[in-house]
């Protein structure tokens, strides 16, 4: 395995594309943390940036990921260096918060899975990560985010589930009603 893994990070280092070099390694470290049953999630911005074919931009990768000797040793063995909760491959020019802040959405929301050249990602659900742009939205007063929600949900009006959404919206009537407003304007009656 360790052979395969440098061949494919020695091919990283062409790779000019860096949302496609963080999937590759985020695809790495995945298939490093199978035999532990430990399983990156890709959250945040990256999992905007999936979701919106690269519309979105971010420089780092956000992962919900437990803090073990298991995920530190999966990292080290692909060349990153740990610097507070950031670990850091310059060579490749990438950035993993692992593990990402707590609270954030991923490790039992439904998910989407890819492969990339044969390697295993798991990004968190479009619904998990259209919610969590409407929270910001609703209760931060981020416009930013608030045109993220629109977006995802306008990009991916047929795939969402939008019952799923109102169950998770329901208890809190900002939320509520912002996702209303989004499922409007994305489907129109």
């Amino acid at each position: 395995m360790a052979d395969r893994d440098d061949a494919v990070l020695d091919r990283l280092r062409e790779e000019a594309d860096p949302h496609r070099r963080r999937l590759l390694v985020l695809g790495l470290l995945t298939r490093r943390l199978a035999e532990h049953d430990i399983e990156p999630v890709l959250v945040g911005g990256g999992a905007l940036e999936f979701y919106t074919a690269g519309g979105y931009a971010t420089k780092d990768t956000d992962l919900a990921l437990p803090a073990t000797p298991e995920v530190d040793t999966a990292f080290a063995e692909l060349g990153f260096t740990k610097e507070g909760r950031y670990w850091v491959h310059p060579d490749l020019d990438l950035l993993f918060e692992a593990p990402a802040p707590a609270g954030l959405p991923g490790e039992d929301a439904p998910r989407t899975e890819v492969e990339v050249d044969g390697l295993r990602v798991v990004i968190l659900g479009i619904e998990d990560l259209l919610i969590d742009r409407l929270r910001a939205w609703v209760h931060w007063k981020s416009e930013e985010d608030g045109r993220w929600a629109r977006r995802l949900a306008l990009l991916h009006v047929d795939r969402i589930d939008w019952r799923y959404m109102r169950e998770r919206t329901q208890d809190v009537p900002e939320e509520a009603h912002g996702l209303a407003e989004i499922e409007q304007e994305a489907c129109p009656s």
